[in-house]
């Protein structure tokens, strides 16, 4: 990391002229500050990163916990603890002589992540609806209501903007009209599963074939949610540790 603070750099002027190649580098030290000369005689304060090298990768919120826990056995330095997004939480040391902020972990969500606003033909989406959500009634409601779709029943579908009506079977071998339930709510897995899931709405539709999607009906308010629940989640399991470990989200 290099300074932006202005130098008197006149001093060194006749160092860079002596000790620079045309394309190498040099540092140099004088008065217990060290200075970087390139190429081209440019000449910048040289602050170096003496932090990890890289953060440790994992994928759960327990092993942010875990980690800290382990650390904090040995040392009660300050650390922080930031809740980035729904999937994303680092945990960062204090700022050193240089004002670098040392990166110990990295965590990131690992769930299913369905397609969004993508068409899915009625096999897909049966399997995708039963895989990568949890239960809720609305889900139940419409996995037995595609479940049930005849093949051609797209042809004769009616559509008014907000509710279509499609042919389903309403028994072993009668066919009905059934209204498709719009809007749905459903909790999709799409935060780290050691929180609750929101449960938040969505819009169903479906064209010929019959192809099937859903597109999100809450303004993606359900994200600031998930990142309180999860600063939420560390907290408790924090909270012996709150002395030296703040949870920011």
């Amino acid at each position: 990391m290099y300074s932006s603070t202005p130098v008197d750099v006149e001093p060194l002027k006749f160092t860079a002229e002596q000790a620079v190649t045309a394309n190498g580098k040099r540092i140099i030290e004088t008065k217990n500050r060290q200075f970087l000369i390139n190429g081209n005689g440019d000449i910048r304060e040289f602050r170096p990163n003496d932090g990890a090298n890289e953060a440790l990768q994992v994928h759960t919120l327990t092993a942010v916990v875990d980690y800290i826990g382990k650390v904090s056995e040995r040392s009660a330095s300050p650390l922080i603890v930031q809740v980035v997004d729904e999937n994303s939480v680092f945990v960062l040391g204090e700022l050193d002589d240089f004002g670098n902020r040392e990166v110990l972990i990295k965590a990131k969500a690992m769930h299913p992540c369905y397609p969004y606003g993508q068409w899915l033909d009625s096999e897909s989406f049966i399997i995708a609806l039963q895989a990568q959500f949890m239960t809720t009634e609305d889900g139940k409601v419409l996995l037995k209501f595609v479940g049930n779709l005849k093949d051609e029943s797209a042809q004769t579908m009616v559509d008014d903007g907000v509710s279509q009506v499609a042919t389903a079977r309403s028994g072993v071998a009668s066919v009905g009209k059934v209204v498709v339930p719009n809007p749905i709510s459903l909790r999709p897995y799409r935060t780290f599963l050691e929180v609750e899931q929101q449960e938040s709405d969505f819009v169903f539709r479906m064209h010929e074939g019959p192809k099937l999607a859903l597109f999100s009906a809450d303004g993606d308010a359900w994200r600031n949610t998930a990142i309180d629940l999860v600063a939420e989640y560390l907290s408790e399991k924090l909270v012996k540790f709150s002395k030296h470990v703040t949870v920011l989200a």
